[in-house]
């Protein structure tokens, strides 16, 4: 294990949390438990974390921001803040509004952005803050949209970025002088305290601090944190953080004060404790090994532990506990800025990640701590074409050879602004963080001994059910993740959880349960909610709508919701779809069916009444929240706008409904009623977009060389040169009746299996994909634009070589003993986008 910085000063926390051994029964994927999961809290002690010093501001109309060694507060309050990245340079600047409303749909708070250097100065002297690169207009789009934005400043950022974001200006000038190049933007003067490098980056920062100007917090602005440089790693940085504490004291000289600074804390970056805040992340697989290597899904096991020799807030061999860590972690909040749900892909290795894969991660990256995420990436984008150059990252540069242009990033909103499945795995969680976080904030994670990394557990284990519990010693959440990848998944029997409590055991749920395989979730214990207290619940909540006095829940597919409720502050309940027993301590309600008519009433001995919503788990991945109102529906996406008054519903389908609780929004709209909820329907006419397709040349035989880093160890393969794509199969596209000019967009869905394809638009390169066994969709709103029929359309794709060293998806592409290339077009279709606008009241 790598040395961690050991910070001396105040204990914050002390805790103990005792767990017991626990025998298991085991058939083929499925594992039976014979006793409960007893964890002991008894003797858990908390102390009041300690505010750092000058990280704190006050808006002009009194919101303030505070950030202490446990957590953030936002007006005093315990506040776990959400960030989604999105790099703005890399999204056509029309189509950011639409975005950022998409964002805002999810549930995030704010937006984060790398700020990539080459693209503001391609050409040192020449700033471009336009178009796509007009800073200061997307953080005012942010703001507008009430937003937050966390600015991620460089001046390196990786990023898969040229350079890493340096201009090549300053690579040439500054980089090493034997092979400027060949390291990603680093090595000779770069990233150093060389005065010229200085010098250079002192012009950055007055440049974006004049865009950035008025914006910041303290003037009423969304901009609230900032980021210096990116993964300033032991073998860069020397182990010194002078180049951050540079950083950060040049740009407060240029006005950027903000409350939060902070840095990325992975692969032992030094950082100056109470200067900036060392944040970090983790992936569910990685394109940045080598194709043949085998990955262990870390990211999808709990722990204390934050950061290793790479981006993962896991050891990767099973360490052992090292004086020090807890020290260093009670003095400064848990962050992240790479929470993985989204992953590039590189020629050599392509990763393919489902809604599961990141729905899994974020809520283990939670449990496991984190009291602010950063989701990398949430939207995707792409690489604009510089006027030197490309601005993709290559393996010449002594990296990985991502893709030229698409930067998709596999993300919940990707590079043409389609919503995945993945967007929807997040609301119930970005509501949660927003809603109960100040619950959840000061509640310290605890790992079993039995899968604590810090005591020798092996991450990545998939035979042991992977939990962890955050609590105070009182309140809690218990924190179970049974969703893996490219590992086997069992099942888990008879599960049931003991918590030992200083006054009290609880039981959670009465009965056993089993764990399905996919199954994520947390559930709280001794959460009072205004005079409410849940003893214990075995379904997730989700958010609390303030006007009607509602919170919503959900049951968690496979297993039954429960809830028991101390009878102390209560008068009476009473539910529907639930059955309701009143005991000598409590108040037990059994959902009988979880939905749109599932609730329970309670009324407190204050008078006031309580309600309780339980939703299923398919609808609770269809909700979202506004205004302090509940919608579902399961079009694409609904877009509120709450500017201009509006709601916009966006879907492939032709026939969508939306509920709305506690009551209809829409003007002049006639509802019916479904359960709780008033629901209305969003149908559009059938529209057919006829699309032409014809081979032109057939490329399935072409044998090509692959480039290479040319490496013993780490070989990686790459992309072979841009001639070789014109060799490979053309096919040619075209729509007879043009793209209708009323519809939101049409995708043209390529059905392929080869090693990559390319789309050229009158002969130019416009566009790129790597195969990963998806399916490619391509935008005409964003790419075809200006159609017309003289136009000349072209797919080139490339064939898969029996040994090329590619990994696909889990699978090393020469352990297939493939004897021939694989290369065959399945089809291209087109698919309609519908969209309709409402008036909300």
């Amino acid at each position: 294990m790598k040395n961690i910085l050991t910070l001396f000063g105040v204990l914050i926390i002390l805790f103990s949390c005792k767990t017991e051994t626990q025998d298991l029964d085991k058939t083929e994927n499925v594992i039976t438990y014979n006793k409960p999961l007893i964890s002991d809290f008894s003797e858990v002690i908390i102390k009041t974390p300690r505010n750092i010093p000058k990280m704190s501001a006050v808006s002009p109309n009194g919101d303030k921001i505070t950030v202490n060694s446990q957590y953030l507060t936002y007006n005093n309050k315990p506040w776990i803040p959400s960030y989604g990245e999105f790099h703005y340079q890399r999204y056509p600047a029309e189509y950011w509004e639409d975005a950022l409303l998409k964002m805002k749909a999810q549930g995030f708070d704010g937006v984060s952005a790398y700020v990539l250097w080459i693209l503001h100065e391609e050409i040192e002297g020449e700033w471009d803050f336009t178009g796509s690169n007009d800073l200061r207009r997307f953080i005012k789009l942010c703001q507008k949209h009430d937003l937050k934005f966390y600015a991620r400043i460089g001046p390196w950022v990786n990023g898969e970025c040229r350079n890493g974001g340096h201009p090549d200006w300053l690579v040439k000038r500054l980089g090493n002088p034997k092979n400027p190049f060949g390291n990603s933007g680093r090595g000779g003067k770069l990233r150093t305290m060389a005065p010229e490098y200085l010098a250079s980056v002192d012009i950055l920062f007055q440049k974006l601090a004049e865009q950035m100007k008025g914006l910041y917090w303290k003037y009423g602005g969304p901009i609230y944190a900032i980021q210096l440089d990116n993964e300033f790693s032991h073998h860069v940085s020397k182990g010194s953080p002078a180049l951050m504490d540079w950083e950060k004291e040049t740009a407060i000289k240029y006005g950027m004060d903000v409350p939060l600074y902070s840095v990325t804390g992975w692969a032992d970056a030094p950082y100056t404790q109470d200067n900036t805040i060392p944040s970090y992340g983790s992936y569910a697989d990685y394109f940045w090994i080598p194709a043949d290597a085998k990955h262990v899904p870390e990211a999808f096991s709990f722990s204390i532990y934050r950061a290793s020799n790479d981006v993962n807030t896991e050891l990767s061999d099973g360490a052992k506990e090292s004086e020090g860590i807890q020290t260093s972690y009670d003095s400064n909040p848990y962050l992240t800025c790479e929470t993985g749900i989204g992953m590039d892909m590189a020629y050599h290795r392509r990763t393919n990640l489902d809604n599961f894969d990141n729905g899994a991660l974020s809520l283990v990256e939670l449990g496991s701590g984190a009291n602010g995420i950063g989701y990398f990436m949430n939207v995707g984008g792409n690489n604009p074409k510089g006027k030197l150059t490309y601005m993709n990252r290559d393996i010449e540069s002594g990296a990985n050879d991502n893709g030229v242009i698409s930067r998709d990033f596999q993300a919940a909103i990707g590079e043409f602004g389609q919503v995945r499945k993945s967007f929807h795995e997040y609301p119930v969680q970005l509501n949660f963080m927003t809603d109960f976080g100040e619950y959840l904030a000061p509640c310290k994670t605890f790992v079993p001994t039995e899968l604590d990394e810090l005591k020798g557990f092996k991450l990545g284990q998939t035979n042991k059910l992977q939990r962890a519990i955050r609590t105070d010693g009182k309140t809690g959440f218990v924190f179970v993740n049974n969703h893996v990848k490219l590992e086997t998944a069992y099942q888990f029997n008879n599960i049931q959880f003991k918590i030992k409590l200083k006054n009290e055991t609880l039981t959670i749920p009465e009965k056993a349960i089993t764990v399905p395989v996919d199954s994520y979730f947390y559930w709280p214990f001794n959460l009072t909610l205004q005079q409410t207290t849940i003893k214990y619940a075995s379904a997730q909540p989700i958010l609390h709508l303030k006007e009607s006095n509602t919170y919503v829940f959900f049951q968690n597919e496979g297993i039954n919701a429960e809830f028991a409720l101390d009878n102390t502050t209560l008068e009476t309940v009473t539910a529907n779809n639930a059955k309701v027993s009143k005991q000598s301590e409590t108040t037990k309600i059994d959902i009988t069916q979880a939905g749109l008519n599932c609730y329970f009433n309670v009324k407190q001995k204050n008078g006031e009444t309580v309600r309780f919503i339980v939703l299923s788990q398919k609808q609770a991945k269809q909700l979202y929240k506004n205004n302090d109102k509940l919608y579902l529906s399961n079009a694409e996406v609904i877009k509120f706008n709450n500017v201009n008054n509006t709601i916009e519903v966006v879907s492939e389908n032709t026939q969508n409904s939306v509920w709305v609780y506690p009551s209809n929004t829409i003007v002049n709209l006639a509802t019916s009623k479904d359960g709780l909820f008033d629901k209305f329907e969003v149908n559009f006419e059938k529209q057919e977009v006829p699309i032409t397709i014809k081979e032109t040349q057939d490329g399935k035989s072409l044998t090509f060389k692959n480039r290479s880093n040319n490496r013993k160890v780490n070989n990686k393969i790459a992309r072979p040169l841009d001639s070789v794509w014109h060799k490979g199969t053309v096919v040619e596209f075209s729509f007879p009746k043009g793209i209708p000019s009323n519809l939101n967009d049409v995708r043209v869905i390529v059905d392929y299996k080869a090693s990559a394809l390319r789309f050229y638009k009158n002969g130019e390169f416009k566009y790129d994909n790597y195969y990963n066994g998806n399916k490619w969709d391509l935008s005409t709103k964003h790419l075809l634009s200006d159609y017309n029929s003289d136009m000349k359309l072209e797919l080139k794709f490339i064939p898969l070589q029996p040994k090329d060293a590619i990994y696909i998806d889990g699978v090393y592409w020469p352990d297939l003993d493939k004897t021939e290339n694989v290369l065959k077009v399945n089809g291209i279709t087109t698919i309609p986008v519908y969209s309709k606008n409402y008036k909300l009241k």
